[in-house]
């Protein structure tokens, strides 16, 4: 059975997408977005706490020591991530927001072999990075697919739409999804499969 993390997603709902800006902040978005990803994968599913290094951290993002300062302190600064700094190696906890205690499944080992693959600048790399995870937030529990058109993706990623066709480019070139046609009579959406997981 393919191994999955657990990822709290009440910030998708209370902050949304939008709080992940490009522009000049493209970079620390960037990098906020690829160690929410990295801490998901070594937390304890209960405590949803778990410690890991900064070099590990930088393995398992492909990100410089530098950015992953920066994405630890956007996560901070956003009370996605609350982190203890007492012991010799950071310890990083997800956290929950009042009784919102949803979560999605991450696909460990697949984002751990091409989490560090994907591009550090950008906005078409960022708008990858929070497709992805509104994907993994969206999708039911009784499917790995879900169904959803670019005008939803863009109310909810605060991007352009014209960005969305590339970004969904480089999730599919590095086998994080599976892009495949509605075969529903009237659908007008792509049908988008998490890959990694299973049911």
């Amino acid at each position: 059975m393919a191994r999955f993390s657990k990822f709290p997603t009440w910030w998708t709902r209370s902050r949304g997408m939008v709080v992940f800006k490009g522009g000049g902040s493209a970079g620390a978005s960037i990098a906020a977005l690829k160690c929410l990803i990295a801490i998901s994968t070594i937390i304890d599913f209960y405590s949803r706490k778990g410690r890991v290094s900064f070099s590990d951290l930088e393995l398992i993002t492909g990100l410089s020591r530098p950015m992953v300062v920066k994405g630890i302190e956007m996560l901070e600064a956003l009370e996605i991530a609350a982190v203890n700094r007492t012991g010799h190696v950071n310890e990083y906890e997800l956290t929950v927001l009042g009784d919102d205690d949803k979560w999605a499944k991450l696909p460990v080992d697949r984002l751990k072999q091409h989490l560090p693959l994907l591009p550090n600048r950008g906005v078409v790399p960022l708008t990858a990075l929070k497709i992805y995870l509104l994907l993994v937030s969206l999708r039911p529990n009784n499917s790995l697919s879900l169904s959803i058109g670019y005008d939803r993706m863009r109310e909810l990623l605060g991007v352009q739409k014209a960005q969305i066709r590339s970004a969904l480019d480089i999730l599919y070139s590095h086998a994080l999804i599976r892009i495949t046609k509605n075969e529903e009579v009237d659908a007008k959406h792509n049908v988008y499969t998490i890959l990694g997981l299973s049911l």
